[in-house]
C-alpha cells in the first residue's frame, strides 16, 4: 500500500503498526527510495528508534472506542495476562509472579501458530491448575470482562513493542497495568497513574500494592485525555 503511493499525485500518509527492528526496517527504507514523497505515521515514539532516516510525519497512538470498554471501578482478586503465547509477549513470566504472590492468574491468547504452540507447551501448559487458568482466545464481551474484574494487569514485555493495546484496554476499563520498561511502555502508561513501570519482571511482585493505590477512575480519565 505504502509503495503504491509512488504512483499517484495524491498525497499519501501510511501509518505503520510493526516493529522496524527488524527486516522490516530494510523494507521501508526501501519503500521511501521507492516513493519519495510519501510520510509515515508512527504509532509512537519508541518505534521510530531503529529507522529515524524514515520520512516520518506525525505520531498517532493506537485508540479505542471507548464505548466498547467501559469502566468499572473496583479491585478484583486475580492477576490477568493477555497476549499472544510468546516469549517476548511473557506468559511464562506472568506465571512467575503469580506464583511469587500466591495469587489466581488468568491467561487469554492466542496459539495457534508452531512457534506458539511450541511455547505454549513448554512454557506455559505445565504450569496450569486450580490457580493458573488459560483461556485461549477470548471474545470481546468476555475480554471486557477479564479486564474490568481483574486486580491488576500484567505486561511483562521483552521486546520493542510499538504500542501495545492491552494496556490502553485495561486502563479503559480502570485496571491499572504493571509492565517492564520495553518498547513504548513509558509512553503509554503514566507511571504512578495508571500503572507502575519496571525495569525487570522480578520486580512486579512487589509493585502490587502501589498498583492497588492508584484510581481506576484516574485510569479510564487518562485514556480519555490520550
Amino acid at each position: 500500500g505504502a509503495a503504491l503511493g509512488a504512483a499517484v499525485t495524491t498525497p499519501v500518509v501510511h501509518t505503520v503498526h510493526g516493529p522496524l527492528d527488524r527486516k522490516a526496517g530494510d523494507v521501508y527504507r526501501q519503500i521511501a527510495r521507492l516513493a519519495p514523497d510519501i510520510g509515515f505515521i508512527s504509532l509512537s515514539m519508541n518505534q521510530r528508534a531503529p529507522t529515524p532516516d524514515l520520512p516520518w510525519v506525525a505520531t498517532c497512538p493506537n485508540a479505542l472506542d471507548l464505548s466498547a470498554y467501559p469502566v468499572h471501578p473496583h479491585r478484583g482478586d486475580y492477576l490477568l495476562f493477555l497476549g499472544r503465547m510468546s516469549p517476548d509477549k511473557g506468559a511464562h513470566r506472568a506465571i512467575e509472579v503469580a506464583q511469587q504472590v500466591d495469587l489466581p492468574l488468568k491467561i487469554a491468547g492466542k496459539v495457534d501458530e508452531r512457534l506458539e504452540e511450541e511455547y505454549f507447551e513448554a512454557a506455559v501448559r505445565p504450569h496450569l491448575g486450580a490457580s493458573i487458568e488459560f483461556l485461549g482466545q477470548v471474545t470481546h464481551d468476555e475480554k471486557v470482562d477479564l479486564l474490568q474484574n481483574a486486580r491488576v494487569t500484567l505486561f511483562p514485555i521483552k521486546w520493542q513493542e510499538p504500542f501495545g493495546l492491552v494496556m490502553i484496554e485495561s486502563m479503559a476499563c480502570g485496571t491499572p497495568v504493571i509492565a517492564t520498561r520495553w518498547g513504548a511502555v513509558p509512553e503509554v502508561i503514566e507511571d504512578g497513574r495508571t500503572g507502575i513501570i519496571v525495569d525487570e519482571h522480578t520486580e512486579m511482585a512487589a509493585a502490587i500494592p502501589a498498583a492497588d493505590g492508584l484510581d481506576p477512575i484516574e485510569c479510564r480519565r487518562y485514556v480519555e485525555e490520550q
